[in-house]
């Protein structure tokens, strides 16, 4: 962490206080008035919608002006993309580290598709923002979501190369896996959590890793040997 060496309080001259100057206490107040403004974006967003969401309502509720809020954000949808970045970058770090995990590549896996039902199942609200977006045309929001996929199925490539497999192969299997998985775990939560999080995990990973043949049927359904 950088030291903050500046005075604790404002300079006075001649009786008149000056402001403090600008470097890393006021960048930082900065950052922590974006970051207020992003969470009571992210509420308002979650509960009204793009369309519904008021800039004065997120302001008031971030407890600062409008004059200040545009400060920050150029736009309602400057604003917007920034808070589905969050989500994006909480659902590529929740696939990183499910790839990069110490354990076994079926493990792995696992835990690959579990941080899709982890991400929908912890914050319906931003599943909606990111899978649901109601501004889809925008393209801008478009291309967040589609790079945050790309990204997901890039560390689950590296991966798959890494076990032998082909480049073309592996970049195929890896955008299988997360096709498979976000909509697995969308039809989950859709359905309204038919069956506990972890058995729709290992009925989604069976299917990833084994295929068809790894996942359990009736007596009815099973073919003859």
């Amino acid at each position: 962490m950088v030291a903050d060496t500046s005075p604790s309080g404002p300079v006075v001259h001649g009786g008149r206080e000056d402001a403090p100057a600008r470097g890393v206490r006021g960048d930082g107040r900065r950052a922590d008035r974006r970051g207020a403004v992003v969470v009571a974006a992210r509420e308002v967003f979650v509960a009204s919608g793009y369309h519904g969401a008021r800039m004065n309502e997120i302001s008031a509720s971030a407890g600062i002006s409008k004059p200040v809020l545009y400060s920050h954000f150029v736009s309602k949808l400057d604003l917007y993309l920034a808070v589905l970045q969050q989500y994006l970058d909480r659902m590529v770090d929740g696939v990183r580290a499910a790839v990069t995990a110490e354990a076994s590549p079926r493990a792995r896996v696992r835990e690959a598709v579990a941080a899709y039902f982890d991400f929908v199942d912890e914050d319906p609200g931003g599943y909606v923002l990111v899978f649901e977006s109601p501004v889809p045309s925008e393209p801008s929001v478009d291309w967040r979501v589609r790079s945050a996929l790309r990204a997901c199925a890039d560390l689950v490539a590296i991966e798959i190369r890494a076990a032998g497999v082909a480049a073309v192969p592996a970049d195929m299997f890896a955008a299988s896996l997360v096709g498979a998985s976000h909509l697995a775990a969308r039809y989950w939560l859709n359905a309204g959590r038919p069956i506990p999080k972890r058995e729709a995990v290992e009925v989604a990973a069976a299917l990833c890793w084994d295929g068809m043949s790894g996942c359990e049927l009736g007596p009815d359904r099973r073919t003859p040997d």
